[in-house]
């Protein structure tokens, strides 16, 4: 039980540490809050003592991981179906593993962050140029052709939603590049 709490514990700490998923997911985020205050009591408690003898004396410490358990499962849950959601919003995000996704949707508020995961998104797009305001005036392809965008993209109108500024570039990419043909 220890081993498993651990290793999910240690896989969503790093998520619950950004504040950008806190605020898209605070039920889950609370649940996870409780879990790392015990997590860490334990540990603390462990580390006092690390004797095994001594530490299999803690009267609660089987209840205590049995209970994070079970919140941390219900967190993996709310976490996918978040996901699930997310990928509902912008289909092509199927192409990104969670990992990739979660370290997306966690700089909601750094769309440059994006930039390396545009390639999984999107055959032909290696990078899009932003300004110093964070809107997008066109894409890079990985032979560093330019293709100006037929309108300006500004993510800053989308607060936050990395899915609804990236639908708005999956539209321009397709305009601009029939009126590039054309």
């Amino acid at each position: 039980m220890w081993l498993r709490v651990q290793s999910v514990w240690m896989y969503l700490e790093p998520v619950f540490s950004s504040e950008d998923i806190i605020n898209q997911m605070p039920v889950e985020g609370r649940t996870f809050k409780e879990v790392n205050i015990s997590w860490h009591h334990l540990m603390n408690k462990i580390n006092a003592n690390p004797r095994a003898l001594d530490v299999i004396k803690i009267e609660t410490i089987g209840e205590t991981l049995k209970i994070a358990n079970n919140k941390l499962e219900k967190v993996q849950r709310g976490l996918n179906e978040y996901l699930e959601s997310k990928r509902g919003l912008f289909p092509r995000f199927y192409f990104l593993s969670n990992d990739e996704l979660l370290e997306i949707l966690s700089e909601t508020k750094e769309p440059l962050k994006v930039q390396p995961h545009l390639k999984k998104c999107f055959e032909g797009i290696d990078k899009l140029k932003f300004d110093e305001e964070k809107k997008i005036y066109g894409m890079y392809s990985v032979e560093t052709e330019f293709v100006p965008y037929t309108r300006i993209i500004d993510t800053a109108a989308s607060k936050g939603a990395v899915e609804d500024w990236l639908v708005q570039v999956e539209e321009v990419m397709l305009k601009s590049i029939k009126q590039v043909v054309e």
